[in-house]
């Protein structure tokens, strides 16, 4: 119940919320592990809960025209997913996918939407949650449609570093994100991404390593002060 409740007072969207009020939220809510890979919700599934990831990082995805998977967000600790649910979203639209062992905190639709009700400035949070998302992926697609992939593979991985990247003893910060992951999200061809990862290697600015791309002297990378 601790845990639960420490998790539900640290994420951002609850972050105007009193203490009593977060003891209520976490009565609410259910705590599910989850495994690498597993996954969480398919397109067509009903749409009757919303997440809040605790631990770990989930991804969004869907499936194009072309029968190529196209991730739409990943999604980390303190965020939360599923949210469309409460704009009365029937079905899914798109997978929801564990990318790493972690922890969930799930809402069913019903009781989420009770406590938008109960707390209206918590309403209004999650709708610009909502909006900013359709704004994200607005940009993602403008991104897929005019800009080159060299651009969308360092803007993508500049990103991911600030949001999930981890930053070692000599200054590089690693990433945790496979090539395949990477080529998905930003919409190339894992070979094209292959080939842009090598001409940022030889300039010194990147290294692989399992599961993870590591940004080493770029000028965009994030740094601990």
């Amino acid at each position: 119940m601790q845990e639960k409740l420490w998790y539900i007072k640290s994420a951002q969207i609850f972050s105007g919320m009193k203490p009593h009020d977060h003891a209520y939220l976490s009565e609410l809510a259910r705590m599910v592990p989850f495994k690498r890979d597993e996954i969480i919700y398919l397109p067509d599934d009903l749409s009757h809960y919303v997440y809040l990831v605790k631990k770990g990082r989930v991804k969004l995805s869907r499936i194009d025209i072309q029968g190529r998977e196209v991730t739409l967000d990943i999604i980390g600790p303190m965020d939360i997913f599923g949210e469309l649910a409460l704009a009365d979203e029937a079905t899914r639209s798109h997978t929801a996918t564990a990318l790493e062992e972690g922890l969930l905190c799930i809402f069913s639709k019903q009781n989420f939407k009770k406590v938008m009700d109960t707390y209206p400035y918590f309403g209004l949070a999650v709708v610009k949650l909502i909006g900013l998302r359709m704004r994200k992926l607005e940009s993602r697609l403008e991104d897929l449609a005019f800009r080159s992939v060299s651009e969308r593979v360092t803007d993508t991985l500049l990103r991911l570093a600030k949001e999930f990247g981890r930053q070692e003893a000599d200054g590089a910060v690693r990433v945790p994100i496979t090539q395949s992951q990477l080529a998905n999200l930003v919409g190339a061809s894992r070979e094209k991404v292959a080939e842009e990862l090598g001409k940022l290697r030889r300039e010194g600015v990147v290294n692989t390593a399992y599961r993870a791309i590591i940004l080493q002297n770029h000028p965009g990378a994030p740094r601990n002060a």
